[in-house]
C-alpha cells in the first residue's frame, strides 16, 4: 500500500510540474500574440528605464519600448541637497534619454515627464523638451532643479499645437517667446514659476484662449504688479500663495547667474511701455474700479482706503468658473469679478494681519454666489465686525464647512456669517478638537439664533468628533437651535476609540447626546464610529 501511495505522489509531482510548465508556456504564448499597440499600451504604465529592461525579452521586444506613448524619465538624484550626484550616474541618465529620443520613430507621446537637475546641461535638456514637442505630446510635466547656468524653455513649447496639459515646476525667471499661443491646452499647472514681470505673465495667460483648469502653486509674483485672468472656458482655478524661498539662487552658483539676474532687472525697465499698454487695456488691474465695479456702498471704498499697498492685484474674470480654491498667506491681492458660476469654493488662510485680512474679505465678497464654500478658521479669524458689516449676503449659498474650532473661539464672527447665508440647508464641521485646550465658560448659546437655523438647515455633521465637554456643548446648543433640522451625523474620530476607555467614553457620550432636547422633534441623530481601517461602523439613533 506504501509503494501504491509512494507512486501516486511521484505521479503528482510529475502532473503539477507539467502542468505549470504549460501554464508558463500558455502565458507567454498570449503574452507574444499580444498586438505591438496593446504590448506599449502596458509598457506605458511603466517608468522608461524599466519599459527599457524588456528590451532582452527577444528579438521583436528588442525595439518596442522606443515607440510606447509615454515617456517618463526621473533623475533619482537629490534634488535639493547641495551636494551633487556622482557623475557616472549622471553620466548614464543623460545618455540613456538621449538613446531614447533619438532611436525613437515618428510615433506620437501622448505623455512625456522629465524630472532631474539641469546643472550645466540646459541646451541638452531643452533638446529633450523640443524632440517632445516635435513628437506631438498632449501631456507635458517638466521638473527641473539646481540650475546652474542660464536657463530659457525653448520656443517651440510655447506654440504647441498638440499640447493640452502643461506642468512646469521650474524655480527660476520664466522667459516667454514674443509670441505664445497655446490652441489646445486646457489645463495648466505652474508650480514655483518666477514672473519676472507684468507683461511676462499677461502673455502667458493671453496665450492659453481655451484653457478649463489653472493650478498656481507657490509662484512668485514679487516683480508682478498686476494681473488678470480672463479665458472665458476656465472652469476651475486653484491657487497655493505660499510665501517662496528667499532667493532661486543656489550658494554654489557662479557669477554667471549674478549676471543672468541682472539682464531680468533690466528687461523689466524694457518692458515698462508694453506694461503701460496693457493697464489701459485692462482697467481691472485699478483696485479701486475693481471695488466699484462690484459695489456701490460708499462705505467700501472707505475699506479700500485700509488695504496696504504691495502684492501682486490679480483680478480674475470667471464667466464660466466653477471651482475656486485659495491656500496660503494672501500675498496676491486676488480678487474674484463674476463668480456666478462658481459651485464650490475653498478658502483657506496661513495666519492673519490687517493687510490679509482686508484681502481675505476682499476674496471671500467676490465668492458671493457660490453654493458650496469650505473656509478655515483663519480665515474666519481674518474677518472682523467692521469688514462682516459689508459682506454680501450670500443668497446661493447652500452648503458650508467650517473647522470645528471655529464655533469655540471665534464665535460671534461665525453667527454673523451664518447671518449672511440665508438658506443654507447643510453644515458642516470638521477638525481635531483635541489639539487645542478650550478655557472658556460653558453657558453660551447662539445669540442670535441664525436665520437659516430656522428656516432651511436640514442637516449638521460633524467629522472627528471626540467626545470632549465643549463639545457635547456644542452639539447641544446646535440640537437646541435647529428648528427644521432633519439629520445630525456625529463621527467620531477613530483614533481616540483605541482601548476600553476609548470605547468606554464614546458611549458615555452617545448616552448624553440621546438626552438632549431637540428644537426639530423629527431630527434623526446618526452617531458614527469608524475604526482605523476603512469599515465604517454607524449606529442610527
Amino acid at each position: 500500500m506504501e509503494g501504491v501511495d509512494a507512486s501516486s505522489l511521484i505521479h503528482n509531482a510529475k502532473y503539477q510540474k507539467l502542468s505549470k510548465e504549460h501554464d508558463v508556456g500558455e502565458s507567454e504564448k498570449r503574452i507574444s500574440n499580444l498586438t505591438d499597440t496593446i504590448a506599449q499600451h502596458i509598457l506605458s504604465f511603466l517608468p522608461t528605464k524599466d519599459a527599457a529592461k524588456t528590451s532582452i525579452l527577444s528579438k521583436r521586444w528588442a525595439y518596442l519600448w522606443l515607440s510606447i506613448p509615454v515617456l517618463d524619465f526621473h533623475d533619482v538624484a537629490n534634488h535639493y541637497s547641495d551636494s551633487d550626484e556622482p557623475p557616472y550616474k549622471r553620466k548614464h541618465f543623460m545618455d540613456f534619454v538621449e538613446r531614447a529620443l533619438l532611436l525613437r520613430d515618428y510615433s506620437t507621446i501622448t505623455k512625456f515627464s522629465l524630472t532631474c537637475n539641469v546643472l550645466y546641461d540646459s541646451s541638452r535638456i531643452n533638446t529633450w523638451i523640443s524632440a517632445a514637442v516635435k513628437h506631438k505630446v498632449q501631456v507635458l510635466n517638466i521638473r527641473l532643479y539646481k540650475i546652474r547656468e542660464p536657463f530659457i524653455l525653448p520656443c517651440c513649447l510655447f506654440t504647441c499645437e498638440s499640447l493640452q496639459e502643461l506642468k512646469l515646476n521650474i524655480y527660476y525667471p520664466l522667459k516667454l517667446p514674443s509670441f505664445v499661443s497655446f490652441s489646445s491646452l486646457k489645463i495648466l499647472t505652474l508650480i514655483r514659476i518666477v514672473f519676472p514681470d507684468d507683461h511676462s505673465a499677461q502673455m502667458l495667460f493671453k496665450g492659453c484662449s481655451i484653457l478649463e483648469e489653472l493650478h498656481l502653486i507657490s509662484c512668485s509674483w514679487e516683480n508682478v504688479k498686476a494681473v488678470c485672468i480672463s479665458s472665458p472656458r476656465i472652469l476651475k482655478l486653484h491657487i497655493e500663495d505660499k510665501e517662496p524661498p528667499p532667493s532661486y539662487v543656489t550658494d554654489d552658483e557662479d557669477d554667471d547667474m549674478d549676471d543672468e539676474n541682472n539682464s531680468v532687472d533690466q528687461n523689466d525697465d524694457s518692458d515698462d511701455e508694453s506694461d503701460n499698454v496693457d493697464d489701459q487695456n485692462n482697467p481691472v488691474y485699478q483696485n479701486d474700479d475693481i471695488d466699484d465695479q462690484h459695489s456701490s456702498d460708499d462705505q467700501s471704498d472707505d475699506t479700500d482706503d485700509q488695504s496696504e499697498s504691495g502684492g501682486c492685484q490679480f483680478a480674475v474674470f470667471g464667466s464660466s468658473l466653477k471651482y475656486f480654491s485659495y491656500f496660503g498667506g494672501f500675498f496676491l491681492d486676488c480678487y474674484i469679478q463674476d463668480s456666478s458660476s462658481i459651485v464650490e469654493a475653498d478658502l483657506m488662510a496661513c495666519y492673519s494681519d490687517r493687510k490679509i485680512d482686508y484681502r481675505a474679505f476682499k476674496l471671500l465678497k467676490g465668492l458671493s454666489n457660490a453654493k458650496s464654500l469650505k473656509i478655515d478658521q483663519f480665515a474666519v479669524k481674518a474677518l472682523d465686525d467692521e469688514l462682516l458689516a459689508h459682506l454680501p449676503v450670500f443668497n446661493s449659498l447652500t452648503h458650508v464647512h467650517f473647522d470645528w474650532v471655529v464655533l469655540f473661539y471665534s464665535r460671534q464672527v461665525l453667527l454673523s456669517m451664518l447671518q449672511k447665508f440665508p438658506c443654507l440647508s447643510s453644515l458642516k464641521f470638521e477638525g481635531l478638537s483635541f489639539m487645542f485646550r478650550y478655557f472658556g465658560t460653558y453657558d453660551w448659546t447662539l445669540d442670535p439664533v441664525p436665520g437659516c437655523f430656522l428656516t432651511h438647515l436640514k442637516t449638521i455633521e460633524i467629522s472627528m468628533f471626540c467626545g470632549s465637554e465643549i463639545e457635547l456643548h456644542a452639539v447641544r446648543i446646535l440640537l437646541k437651535s435647529a428648528a427644521v433640522l432633519e439629520k445630525i451625523v456625529i463621527s467620531f474620530n477613530p483614533w481616540e476609540l483605541k482601548d476600553a476607555d476609548g470605547l468606554k467614553k464614546q458611549q458615555e457620550a452617545q448616552e448624553q447626546i440621546l438626552s438632549f432636547p431637540r428644537a426639530s422633534l423629527s431630527c434623526l441623530i446618526a452617531i458614527s464610529c469608524p475604526p482605523k481601517e476603512k469599515k465604517r461602523l454607524e449606529f442610527f439613533l
